[in-house]
């Protein structure tokens, strides 16, 4: 993990558990459920494999976020 991404993980979405569900998605990305899963079966955001339901991991969350903050810099 890099230096980067775990400083953001200490300061990022504190008050959400590790793992995460698309209703947690939409809150933290401000999506509508359609975006939430197109960018994970795009491959953008990484999931958790749970039986049928999705569950992502909080650090792929942050790895996006800085990730889409540094393509638009």
């Amino acid at each position: 993990m890099s230096e980067k991404l775990r400083d953001a993980y200490t300061l990022m979405l504190k008050e959400y558990p590790d793992i995460l569900t698309t209703k947690d998605l939409k809150k933290i990305l401000n999506l509508s459920s359609r975006k939430v899963y197109e960018l994970i079966h795009k491959g953008q955001i990484v999931v958790i494999p749970c039986g049928r339901t999705i569950r992502v991991a909080k650090l792929s969350v942050i790895a996006y976020m800085l990730n889409i903050s540094s393509d638009a810099a």
